[in-house]
């Protein structure tokens, strides 16, 4: 099952987005980018479905550039979901559901921030893919805000070192090293190339959209 945002870092649903930029570089800018690109390509009145919704955040940047998009969030805490409607202000539709699981509805955009990782193989990350696929309308499109890793070795290593020293910003060397030490027993990051051929066996036209460090915005087109 997919590990929510808050339970698998191990937030409190009321913390979530305090926290959650000292723990993810570039976060703020990751989701204005991820809106950016729904700005650019998707329908005036878009029906978004956001997968591993957490706390709204990319979907209320979402609602910020398509004010009258229609929102459903996916997720399987309901603390979160509680925490996304408020902030939403009752804008966002829910299902308490794991998003490998639940039925995708049709929908014009396929969104989610730091969400697919928690995907751990080929397998099954081509299978979401392709009912994603099927879910969106003609012209609709997936973005993905998330950590892909490089191809290289020597890149990975100096990014692994970029996300130390962000979080050697709030947190001690040891509990940085920490952080992720665990992620990477949960985690499962694809490299950035790995992640397009999956988007693209699964039908989607691909872009990436923005990218720094280990961290990008992808796009796939239907």
């Amino acid at each position: 099952m997919a590990a929510t945002h808050a339970c698998h870092l191990g937030i409190k649903p009321g913390e979530y987005d305090r926290m959650i930029a000292t723990l993810i570089p570039h976060y703020g800018e990751l989701l204005r980018a991820a809106a950016a690109a729904v700005d650019v390509l998707a329908r005036s009145a878009p029906t978004v479905v956001d997968l591993g919704t957490g706390s709204g955040a990319l979907a209320q940047r979402i609602l910020g550039v398509r004010p009258q998009a229609r929102l459903t969030g996916i997720d399987a805490d309901r603390a979160m979901l509680e925490a996304a409607t408020r902030r939403l202000r009752g804008r966002i539709q829910t299902i308490e559901e794991d998003f490998e699981r639940v039925h995708v509805p049709k929908c014009d955009v396929v969104s989610a921030s730091f969400a697919l990782h928690h995907v751990p193989t080929d397998r099954r990350k081509a299978a979401l893919y392709q009912r994603c696929f099927a879910a969106l309308k003609r012209g609709g499109m997936l973005v993905s805000a998330d950590c892909f890793i490089a191809a290289s070795r020597k890149m990975q290593r100096r990014h692994r070192h970029a996300w130390l020293e962000h979080l050697q910003r709030t947190y001690s060397p040891s509990r940085a090293e920490q952080f992720l030490r665990t992620w990477a027993t949960e985690d499962v990051y694809f490299t950035l190339d790995r992640e397009i051929a999956l988007l693209k066996n699964a039908g989607f036209a691909t872009d990436v959209a923005w990218r720094k460090d280990a961290f990008a915005v992808l796009v796939g087109l239907r």
